[in-house]
């Protein structure tokens, strides 16, 4: 009776080919199947601007500072 081996290097091949058929199919599956998919809200750029700002810059409570930046901006515009 005769036997039938594969050269080692080949089932390396066979290993690959396997975790990349598996990769395609998860990727088809997610693309395809609705209850897997991923919503993103869709987001204004100008909402995403702004909420960005508000997190990174830090309202002035300081009275005295308010008044001048007040009277600096009410300068500019003369």
């Amino acid at each position: 009776m005769k036997t039938f081996a594969l050269p080692s290097w080949s089932w390396s091949l066979i290993i690959i080919a396997f975790f990349i058929l598996i990769v395609l199919i998860v990727i088809l599956v997610k693309k395809f199947v609705k209850p897997l998919q991923i919503n993103k809200p869709e987001i204004k750029e100008e909402d995403a601007i702004q909420e960005e700002l508000d997190r990174i810059l830090v309202p002035i409570e300081d009275e005295e500072i308010q008044k001048q930046m007040d009277e600096a901006t009410k300068n500019d515009g003369e």
